[in-house]
């Protein structure tokens, strides 16, 4: 069996410099850990990109960009290939690069980069050089300087195979998982959003609800086994807890607007608004949740320019017909039964999530081989 080469990135990429001069694309994509490279109008539900678009990188199906931003998960920044679209363009604070080399599957570094192998070589250069806004000090030649792992062509596209596969699986499982919110969301229509329900008395927001405004300026630097719920999502974790369970929207930045239910002993609240009800005797609080989740706060907070955010008198205004506690607490019911369903799913899905971490820990990195 050949054996693996460890060679830098410059010998098997070449940089991508293109601009996008003659506007060819008004495709502004940036990087999501989550969705790789994707449409920034679609990710952020806002068009934040500059209005110079001629300056932009100009990118290629099969190509790869590098973020150099420290984003949650990836702390030496994100590496992806762009394959959502035949064409987009990018920041210039991104390195984009195209293979230049016969000895190498594309696809087969796609898995490499989202394995983050070469995050030991990225540290001994960007160890001393974070900066306060987030961007990690490396350097053009420095990053083609990084060290990978090459395998046979034969044994990259064994090894792509075997991986698609189980990519398949797990997006077998989100797409049965994406169903059971759609039955859910149907069932909210249909038992809550009818003639009948125009006879039900009115209430806003504010009458069931009161909010609490979680505290800080920035990321908490503690740690502790609590997920921490901000302005961007679960930002850490922290030592202490809310010990209650309750909605919870976020207030400022990236996430306003985004509901999301915080366990107790399981969230505390970072420039997040807690909601807790007057009356559980009058609200469901499954019910308020998906009552909350169907308010435009979104798209409301969309509104506030370049830091969207959530107003209290934007929390306080929507209103709503209130049902009988009776048919809430059936709804509530549907949920808790469709719940266990997905916690089902959620488990298979994270098997095989965790096989393929496993494997690419394994395969990527030359310690298994798979025969050709």
């Amino acid at each position: 069996m050949e054996s693996w080469k460890k060679l830098k990135l410059g010998d098997l990429f070449e940089r991508v410099t293109r601009k996008n001069t003659n506007l060819e694309s008004d495709n502004v994509l940036t990087i999501s850990a989550q969705y790789g490279l994707i449409n920034q109008e679609k990710f952020f539900n806002k068009y934040v990109a500059g209005k110079n678009l001629k300056n932009y990188y100009l990118l290629k199906k099969g190509e790869f960009a590098y973020n150099k931003s420290y984003s949650a998960g990836y702390p030496m920044g994100a590496t992806k290939m762009l394959e959502k679209y035949d064409e987009g363009v990018v920041s210039t604070l991104y390195i984009c690069f195209r293979s230049k080399s016969d000895l190498v599957n594309n696809e087969y570094f796609k898995y490499y980069f989202e394995s983050k192998q070469y995050y030991d070589e990225l540290s001994k250069i960007a160890q001393e050089g974070a900066r306060n806004h987030g961007l990690l000090n490396i350097s053009v030649d420095d990053f083609f300087d990084v060290q990978v792992i090459l395998l046979p062509i034969k044994e990259q596209e064994k090894i792509v195979n075997l991986l698609e596969k189980i990519d398949y699986l797990i997006k077998k499982y989100e797409k049965l998982l994406k169903e059971k919110d759609k039955f859910v969301k149907s069932q909210f229509v249909e038992m809550f959003e009818n003639e009948k329900s125009l006879t039900y008395p009115l209430l806003t927001i504010g009458d069931v609800y009161n909010f609490q405004y979680g505290k800080g300026n920035k990321i908490p630097e503690s740690k502790g086994e609590y997920p921490c719920y901000g302005s961007n999502g679960q930002v850490g974790y922290h030592t202490e807890y809310n010990n209650e369970d309750a909605p919870i929207i976020g207030h400022i930045g990236a996430y306003a607007g985004v509901v999301v239910w915080a366990s107790g002993k399981h969230f505390v609240t970072y420039n997040g608004v807690m909601c807790k009800l007057k009356d559980k005797n009058e609200i469901n609080s499954q019910y308020g949740f998906y009552l909350l989740k169907r308010q435009n706060y979104v798209n409301n907070a969309r509104k506030g320019g370049a830091q969207p955010f959530v107003s209290y008198d934007m929390l306080m205004a929507p209103t709503f017909r209130k049902p009988p506690i009776e048919l809430q607490n059936q709804f509530a019911e549907i949920v808790k039964q469709i719940d266990k369903q997905k916690n089902l799913l959620e488990q298979q899905k994270q098997n095989y999530e965790n096989l393929k971490k496993g494997l690419m820990q394994q395969l990527l990195t030359g310690k298994v081989r798979v025969k050709i």
